[in-house]
C-alpha cells in the first residue's frame, strides 16, 4: 500500500499500491465492514500517491513511470476508470510522489515529482465537474492542458494547496517548503 485517501463527503476510501492496483472502498453493510470495487487503470510501473477531489466523485494517481492519471466512475460498465492526464506521454520524467486536486473546484491536479518539477494540470469532465465552479480554477474547461509550471531545488517529497486554492506550496528534501505561485 503507497497511498490511502478517505473521501469525507462520500466516505469513499481510495487506495493506490507500488503493485499497480488502484482500489475504491465502500462501507457495506451486508459483509460489515468494506467492500472493494474495481478501479482500472494502465500504470506500467508503480502507483505512488492517491487523493480524492473535495467531491468524492473523481480521483488522481501519481505513478512511478511519470503518469499522472484522473479516474471517474463510469456508470455504464460500472466500474472507475482512471485515465492519463497527458494523454501517452508521461506528464514527468520521473516518479510523481505526490498529486492533489484544488480544494474548491476539482478542475486543477498539482502534482510533484522527484524529478524536481511541480505541475498544475486542468481534468475538467462535464459529467464530475459542471456543478463544481468555486475557486480559481473555477472556470477551467480543459483536460490536459498544463496551467502552470514550477521548477524547484531537489526531489519534491509533498504538495498541497491553500484552502482558498490560491498557493500551491512543495515541500522538498533540501527546503522545508516552496511556495510555487
Amino acid at each position: 500500500m503507497s497511498a490511502l485517501d478517505w473521501n469525507v463527503k462520500t466516505g469513499l476510501l481510495l487506495s493506490a499500491s507500488t503493485d499497480r492496483g488502484v482500489i475504491v472502498w465502500q462501507e457495506s453493510a451486508d459483509i460489515k465492514g468494506m467492500k472493494p470495487q474495481l478501479a482500472v487503470i494502465k500504470e506500467t510501473k508503480s502507483n505512488v500517491d492517491a487523493s480524492w477531489n473535495q467531491l468524492g466523485n473523481k480521483f488522481c494517481v501519481g505513478a512511478s513511470s511519470g503518469n499522472v492519471f484522473v479516474g471517474m466512475f463510469d456508470d455504464v460498465q460500472n466500474f472507475w476508470v482512471a485515465t492519463p492526464i497527458s494523454g501517452k506521454k508521461p506528464l514527468h520524467s520521473a516518479s510523481v510522489v505526490s498529486v492533489r486536486f484544488d480544494p474548491l473546484s476539482g478542475r486543477a491536479v498539482a502534482s510533484a515529482s522527484v524529478d524536481g518539477k511541480c505541475y498544475i494540470t486542468s481534468c475538467y469532465t462535464e459529467n464530475t465537474d459542471l456543478s463544481a465552479t468555486q475557486g480559481p480554477f473555477g472556470k477551467v474547461t480543459t483536460w490536459g492542458e498544463t496551467l502552470f509550471s514550477f521548477s524547484v531545488i531537489g526531489w519534491v517529497n509533498f504538495v498541497a494547496w491553500s484552502p482558498d486554492a490560491t498557493v500551491p506550496v512543495s515541500y522538498t528534501h533540501l527546503r522545508a517548503h516552496e511556495t510555487l505561485m
